[in-house]
């Protein structure tokens, strides 16, 4: 009975380890733009879609836009929303995704979010994501892979 217990003990601490949210902070002085706790979400086994999610923001006193997301990993990669529609949830894509100047915006689950597509499994991190901004500024992002199970 102690060795179960012992067990269970061990795979509930490598369960909070893995599900842990590691605060990561990419920033680019230049631009102003920072970019909290980026991560993907490990597909299901047999899917090639996926989420990804984090917050940015933006220090300086010009709003941003994102408008393209790329990756080597991924067929394509787009910005959509959760919205309500009839009392039905729904998901829109959106061509673009405004940062306010002086201001933060956040990806999460039920929102704002990133659909990543054409995922080939397994999937290592980090997971470099290209975001391109108004004024043809692109920065590299790693986002680390999250995986629930």
């Amino acid at each position: 009975m102690l060795k179960f217990l012992g067990s269970i003990a061990a795979v509930a601490g490598a369960v909070l380890v893995s599900t842990a949210v590691a605060t990561q902070v990419h920033a680019d002085d230049k631009s102003g733009l920072s970019f909290q706790d980026p991560y993907v979400k490990a597909p299901f086994p047999g899917q090639s879609v996926t989420t990804g999610y984090m917050s940015i923001e933006n220090a300086s006193t010009t709003s941003r836009q994102l408008q393209t997301l790329s990756a080597d990993w991924a067929s394509a990669i787009e910005i959509h929303n959760h919205v309500h529609e009839n009392g039905v949830m729904k998901m829109r894509r959106q061509d673009t995704l405004a940062v306010p100047a002086e201001g933060a915006v956040t990806l999460k689950p039920g929102g704002l979010h990133l659909m990543i597509f054409g995922v080939e499994a397994p999937l290592t991190g980090p997971l470099p994501i290209t975001l391109c901004f108004d004024g043809d500024e692109c920065m590299d992002v790693d986002f680390r892979l999250y995986s629930p199970m």
